[in-house]
């Protein structure tokens, strides 16, 4: 009798297995015509955010004390119903898209958050090129996509301050970063804080400014934290929807001073 159990158990794997097969070789696949993809380098914001779906991997580098050293990558995918703008989704508009890897790499197709947001959990060290593979569910076509575009080169990690005062603002330069598209700059402060003021730059520009009364609602503290992203973004057109494959830098200090 065991040996039956076991039998029909192996055959009822086998065939889930052959059936996910089935429905990921059916299903639909487009790609635009130009199997590199179309860059969109160096743009205004609103333009370079506009798409529906994001596939991004990014390099990040942290600093405590000393210098910015690589702690590892962030990783987010998801698709929505409707047109990103600006960086900003309806988490309501997400849709399932089956299931998402990253280089063979299985996503968590759900945060604790947001339904049908999707990243790597694992700590993986991913290495260009970046294989995206998603197995499509509902309108979402099956396709598959090799990113081998680099992240932008940043040679100025030095400039960006320890700490700030809130009643001056701050500026410092961002110069020294080539091939890249979008700047999104990040700021957290103090218990209380009833801001968290955060910007979409330029590619192209040289400087981050924040003026003081952009600042209003941070409160003081020796453990702010800044995040500064330098994306590449990388356009495909699939199944008729803009689908951004970004690569990028994340530069981060979680003890940063937020002086009065």
């Amino acid at each position: 009798m065991q040996k039956i159990l076991t039998f029909i158990q192996m055959k009822k794997t086998l065939f889930i297995a052959l059936l996910f097969v089935s429905i990921f070789a059916c299903k639909k696949k487009e790609t635009d015509p130009d199997p590199s993809g179309t860059e969109v380098p160096n743009v205004v914001p609103s333009d370079s955010s506009s798409y529906q779906a994001l596939f991004s991997c990014l390099n990040v580098y942290s600093k405590i004390s000393g210098s910015f050293t690589p702690t590892g990558k962030q990783t987010a995918a998801y698709y929505s119903s409707q047109l990103i703008t600006n960086e900003i989704y309806t988490a309501t508009n997400l849709q399932d898209m089956g299931i998402v890897s990253l280089d063979s790499v299985l996503f968590k197709n759900k945060s604790t958050i947001t339904n049908f947001y999707y990243n790597d959990t694992t700590g993986t060290q991913f290495t260009l090129p970046y294989l995206w593979i998603v197995s499509g569910a509902g309108s979402i076509a099956t396709f598959s996509f090799s990113n081998n575009n680099p992240p932008p080169t940043f040679t100025a990690s030095a400039n960006i301050p320890d700490s700030i005062n809130l009643s001056t603002g701050f500026s410092f330069k961002i110069k020294g970063t080539t091939g890249c598209s979008l700047i999104k700059v990040f700021i957290f402060g103090g218990s209380g804080s009833t801001a968290f003021p955060n910007k979409l730059i330029a590619g192209t520009d040289s400087m981050i400014t924040f003026s003081a009364s952009e600042l209003q609602g941070l409160n003081t503290t020796n453990a702010g934290y800044i995040s500064i992203q330098l994306n590449k973004d990388h356009y495909r057109t699939i199944d008729g929807k803009r689908i951004n494959f970004r690569t990028g830098l994340q530069y981060v200090n979680s003890a940063f001073k937020i002086k009065p």
